[in-house]
């Protein structure tokens, strides 16, 4: 292996063209400059330099190392740039899970503002419901995970840390012949004895949709499962029954379907993002973890448009 400190002094050498020159240079005796260039031919296993008078001549062998160390010295710096980058959070890698809407409404609005502000920074966005994200996240298969508080969650595991998001309110998406089709409000006791479109059971926003009609007395007739929001819109233009959905989503009332807010207490989906305990001080996940925060707090936060 080459000492890298001796290739400096080779270098040195090179620009000095004495070993006097070279050794006050570098604040060393003439003899040490002597013992570390030996050093470094026994590595090389090549002579390297030739006496010229009172100075010392690179020999051609000599040369070549040099190349070789300019090329070396210079990934060297750009190493220690990029030290100094990520200790200030501009680079690095950051594996993110969110859920469909959360990837639209907020992820995608926080990597469009760090590809401004922090160009270098890796970023991947992966699908992962919960559970598994979190479990992902623990095995340090994930950086972050955005998930949903509802009463059917599994307790966040102690490890990790939960940072506040959003409380992503629901309303509710009717046909336009629906009797609160043009109502300003609804109210969701109103709507008992319509049959719902929800999300498959076990998901965080069918957990949420049946804890709102809980509050509202009554247990939701549910006749069709989709957990794409789009998916639901278009069942509910077919005459398939009503559905909560999330203002995160960013859908807007169409000639077969209109979106109405609901009277009283809003029903909301409270959005977190998980990561390990003491990761968040890391400069280039703290980067990510603000802009995801901004995002999820800005007055447009929603989808990206297209």
């Amino acid at each position: 292996m080459i000492d890298v400190r001796r290739l400096r002094l080779l270098r040195e050498l090179d620009n000095r063209g004495t070993i006097v020159a070279t050794a006050q240079a570098l604040h060393l005796t003439p003899s040490a400059v002597s013992q570390q260039l030996a050093a470094l031919a026994k590595e090389t296993g090549v002579r390297l330099l030739d006496p010229a008078g009172r100075r010392v001549r690179l020999t051609p062998a000599a040369q070549v190392l040099l190349e070789h160390a300019d090329i070396l010295f210079a990934q060297l710096e750009r190493a220690e740039a990029d030290l100094a980058a990520f200790d200030e959070g501009r680079v690095g890698s950051v594996a993110i899970s969110a859920f469909t809407t959360a990837i639209s409404g907020i992820v995608a609005p926080a990597l469009l503002a760090l590809r401004e502000s922090r160009p270098r920074l890796r970023l991947s966005v992966t699908d992962v419901p919960e559970p598994d994200c979190f479990d992902q996240l623990l095995d340090g298969e994930l950086d972050v995970a955005i998930g949903i508080t509802h009463a059917g969650a599994r307790s966040l595991d102690t490890r990790l840390l939960q940072i506040p998001l959003l409380d992503d309110p629901l309303e509710v998406a009717l046909p336009v012949g629906h009797p609160y089709a043009s109502a300003p409000e609804v109210p969701l006791e109103a709507l008992r004895a319509d049959e719902f479109v929800v999300s498959r059971p076990g998901t965080a926003c069918r957990e949420v949709a049946h804890a709102a009609c809980a509050a509202a007395g009554f247990v939701p007739r549910v006749r069709h499962n989709a957990d794409d929001f789009v998916a639901v819109l278009t069942l509910i233009a077919a005459g398939c029954g009503i559905s909560l959905v999330p203002r995160l989503a960013g859908l807007s009332s169409t000639p077969q379907v209109v979106l109405r807010p609901l009277a009283g207490a809003t029903p909301i989906r409270p959005i977190f993002a998980a990561v390990r305990r003491g990761s968040q001080q890391a400069p280039h996940l703290s980067a990510v973890l603000a802009a995801l925060v901004a995002a999820a707090r800005s007055p447009d936060a929603g989808p990206v448009p297209a």
